[in-house]
């Protein structure tokens, strides 16, 4: 399969503070710009709609803005070293793995995007292996009714469509994983990675390091609603709300940059995958908050089962 030099080892250094860059103008335009923050003194939430309208236009701009910043740097970098600098081919490397000359056109990019997306949906089933098994043991105890098993899934999204309007769900399910993937996977890891696909031949970002090490960004990028939920919960339960957020976030960055990684349209598998992890929502991890018995032992690793179940499946990813 094609692939395309974008940097030399001499430049390694300076990704990693292009990626930080990226990552922290994405943060300050969604959450701290004067004009995307709830305005809290007239009990202004993020699930507003005015506050949901002007952060989509931000993610936008931010996504434009990472965009060139990502276009600039290969500029600089690759200049006289035959590697890729226009926009068209940092395109090709974001969204189809750097395959698709100019005069291929993107042949079968279409056929790509599908079975990724669909990769990626199947991701989510395994990963979410241990709530369903978990689910259906409740079921089958007479513990949950049918009703119940649909509201555990997916409930919380009519909820909040009640409670908020139909923007919330949007935001959760569809547009948010898109914004969030185009800059943390799309636009980050190429810039870390070059190239995505073999093995580097100079000593610059390894494949490792930038799928195990730049999800903590994508993690950290996740501890500002400290500040909105220290004002509901407390200091204390804030604390504690946004460390799981954080350990959560970055391990499923972990997964959805593997995922990109290993599939050829990886911007379309990795948000499918964050697509439908976010419909199903953070997983009840009741089986772990009840005492160890024979039911809820097998609970347990049939969520851990799950989780590593996924990793390896997206590991085993054969682009071809």
């Amino acid at each position: 399969m094609p692939t395309t030099t974008l940097m030399s080892s001499s430049s390694s250094s300076s990704g990693w503070l292009v990626a930080v860059a990226i990552a922290v103008q994405y943060v300050f335009l969604l959450f701290f710009f004067p004009f995307s923050r709830p305005k809290r003194f007239i009990g202004e939430t993020r699930n507003a709609s005015r506050v949901i309208r002007i952060r989509f236009g931000m993610q936008t701009i931010s996504c434009v803005v990472g965009w060139t910043i990502a276009c600039a740097w290969f500029d600089t970098n690759t200049k006289g070293k035959g590697g890729p600098g226009s926009t068209i081919n940092v395109a090709r490397m974001v969204f189809f793995a750097g395959e698709n000359d100019d005069d291929d056109a993107f042949k079968g990019s279409a056929v790509d995007v599908f079975t990724d997306a669909c990769f990626g949906a199947l991701v989510t089933g395994v990963v979410y292996f241990g709530p369903l098994m978990s689910l259906l043991i409740r079921y089958a105890r007479e513990e949950e009714s049918t009703v119940d098993a649909f509201q555990y899934l997916f409930g919380h999204h009519n909820e909040n469509k009640e409670r908020f309007g139909a923007l919330v769900p949007i935001r959760d399910v569809l547009l948010a994983p898109f914004f969030e993937e185009f800059i943390f996977r799309g636009v980050l890891l190429t810039v870390l990675l070059g190239r995505r696909h073999g093995t580097r031949e100079d000593d610059g970002v390894s494949i490792a390091a930038a799928i195990y090490i730049s999800p903590l960004l994508f993690g950290l990028a996740h501890i500002n609603h400290y500040f909105g939920l220290r004002k509901v919960y407390g200091h204390a339960k804030a604390l504690q709300s946004v460390a799981f957020q954080f350990i959560y976030t970055t391990l499923f960055g972990i997964l959805a940059g593997t995922a990109f990684y290993r599939c050829k349209a990886g911007l379309a598998g990795a948000w499918s995958l964050h697509a439908s992890m976010n419909a199903f929502g953070v997983p009840d991890f009741r089986p772990f908050r009840t005492p160890l018995g024979l039911v809820n032992g097998i609970e347990r690793l049939c969520y851990v089962a799950g989780v590593v179940g996924a990793y390896a499946f997206v590991k085993s990813r054969i682009v071809v």
